[in-house]
């Protein structure tokens, strides 16, 4: 998560409006970053001013008129009764802060919706860039395959190009390959459906020409659904006659075949 997105999450920590995993992540941040400590204080201290500095609202005078005639009149008809009357409290401030108070609420009210709609829009931000994200990174794996099968086109329709397609043996049945490759040895293969590779493990080509030792060619490793390509170069004693091979060996290769074959051409 970059830096920008931890101050975005300041304002909803300072309401402890955060999910808990957010505020798992954003605390440890702030354990190592002193200006995303220095800006959460202000969100906080700012939360906490203005929830208490709302200026005491005053009625209009038609109110206040209303409300103590409306005492006048009450206290008139219980004359009568006077020694049961219990004295009108005469603090007419009294009234008027309670309206203060009132403002005072509604004010924190209001700032509170404010920091929850933000909080809201941030949330819808986020999921936007990560749908973003999302899209531009299949949006790069197609032009990464579109530029792999113009090369491969290009190497197919060079002069002299030949193609070898490799078929699935033992383990690997099912799966299937072609290499291809021009007068001077640049070769690319495209294999599918190969089976997952085990840690530890890659798959690796083979050039094998006659009787001698097989030539150990280029590792790769296959995608979720066994695709895979790999870009090598034929040794020259293996272009006019090979069988080519491609076997299960350790991560970086092997100097000999350690595993059954998995795909195999013919010559």
């Amino acid at each position: 998560m970059a830096h920008d997105d931890y101050k975005e999450m300041l304002p909803a920590l300072a309401l402890s409006a955060l999910d808990a995993e957010d505020a798992l992540a954003l605390h440890e941040h702030l354990s190592e970053c002193n200006e995303c400590r220095r800006e959460l204080a202000d969100w906080e201290n700012t939360a906490a001013s203005l929830a208490l500095s709302a200026s005491p609202a005053e009625p209009s005078p038609h109110v206040r008129t209303r409300i103590m005639n409306a005492v006048r009149s009450d206290k008139g008809a219980r004359t009568q009764e006077a020694s049961r009357v219990v004295p009108f409290p005469k603090n007419p401030r009294a009234v008027w802060t309670s309206f203060g108070q009132v403002g005072a609420i509604a004010a924190a009210v209001l700032f509170l919706v404010l920091i929850v709609w933000i909080f809201v829009l941030w949330q819808q931000n986020r999921a936007l860039r990560r749908d973003m994200d999302s899209l531009m990174s299949e949006f790069r794996s197609v032009q990464e395959d579109a530029r792999r099968s113009q090369e491969f086109l290009a190497i197919l329709s060079s002069p002299g190009a030949k193609v070898a397609p490799l078929r699935g043996n033992g383990p690997g049945a099912g799966a299937n390959a072609q290499l291809v490759y021009d007068s001077s040895g640049y070769a690319m293969l495209r294999a599918n459906d190969l089976p997952p590779t085990p840690a530890g493990k890659e798959y690796q080509l083979w050039f094998i020409v006659g009787n001698n030792p097989p030539i150990p060619g280029g590792t790769f490793t296959p995608d979720d659904i066994g695709r895979a390509e790999l870009t090598d170069r034929v040794p020259a004693r293996a272009l006019n006659s090979a069988v080519f091979a491609v076997t299960l060996e350790p991560t970086g290769g092997s100097r000999a075949p350690t595993s059954a074959v998995y795909l195999r051409s013919t010559l």
